[in-house]
């Protein structure tokens, strides 16, 4: 796989040295709330506290460990959705509090707040050509597909979304995507109830 020629951009360097920065200052706000997490986690699932240990794509697909904490009760796939959960764990996933632990990757470099979602290593997917051009930026918390429409969009579309990321790779595209993300999270939470 070719190298991505944006780490030639200065604004490489900017979007590390800020994901660096944000994560740090999060992990730090957001520890009391993991901490707390990581207990009812506990009195609710049992352990294991985090996901399934499914390594996921990164940058030129390298496999890295992706960090969440699990939601869903074990062996409950063959139950209907809604009774894989605890009522706990299943309001954790709805607010996306889950997806706190992956400010660590961010931390460490795996990923980046703004970028493709990774794919699951092996995951069967739907058959669409899928560009190269998300596997030359690192995966992200948040991306284009999540702010302009989320679960409303499709797998193809999906992909479309992350190579106009990669095509218009910057920072306002990036800024854009970060303030549109909890409002469109909270979007989604009232449209559904």
């Amino acid at each position: 796989m070719e190298k991505s020629i944006l780490k030639k951009r200065p604004y490489w360097y900017v979007k590390r040295f800020f994901d660096i920065v944000l994560s740090l200052i999060l992990i730090v706000i957001t520890l009391p709330l993991m901490l707390l997490t990581v207990i009812l986690l506990v009195l609710n699932l049992g352990f294991p506290i985090c996901n399934q240990y499914r390594y996921r794509e990164g940058m030129y697909k390298k496999p890295f460990l992706m960090f969440k904490f699990r939601t869903k009760k074990m062996n409950s796939d063959d139950l209907p959705r809604r009774k894989r959960y605890t009522d706990f764990s299943y309001w954790m996933d709805k607010l996306r509090v889950n997806e706190l632990p992956q400010l660590f990757n961010v931390l460490i470099g795996q990923m980046s707040f703004v970028g493709p979602r990774p794919f699951i290593v092996n995951e069967k997917l739907p058959n669409v050509k899928i560009s190269e051009k998300r596997y030359l930026v690192k995966p992200g918390l948040t991306n284009l597909a999540l702010v302009y429409g989320g679960a409303k969009v499709s797998h193809k579309q999906k992909l479309e979304f992350d190579e106009m990321y990669y095509d218009n790779f910057g920072f306002v595209q990036d800024f854009i995507i970060l303030i549109r993300t909890p409002l469109e999270v909270i979007r989604q939470l009232k449209n559904k109830y």
